[in-house]
């Protein structure tokens, strides 16, 4: 279900662009190997963790799971420019 999007979804990036997309454990491996395809492993931008929770959720049956991922991939990397985050002094402390 992924992959016609992901596919329709490159043709609409500009040179430019870049696609960033989330994603929790139980799919980001499958993700990553339908990015590679579609964008090229050379478009690779980064996986960024992104911590969802800020205290552990102990469940008896499973291991907590606190973050998820997000990847991010370039129509053509030669063109992307990530520019610089600004992190609020609270959130650098």
């Amino acid at each position: 279900m992924m992959y016609p999007r992901l596919k329709l979804l490159h043709k609409l990036l500009d040179k430019d662009g870049a696609i960033f997309i989330s994603i929790d454990d139980n799919e980001q491996a499958n993700l990553k190997l339908m990015m590679n395809e579609i964008f090229g492993g050379g478009n690779f931008v980064a996986n960024f963790i992104w911590k969802k929770a800020t205290e552990s959720q102990n469940d008896p049956k499973y291991v907590s799971i606190s973050q998820e991922y997000i990847y991010s991939d370039a129509k053509n990397k030669n063109n992307f420019k990530l520019n610089n985050l600004v992190l609020p002094e609270k959130t650098v402390k």
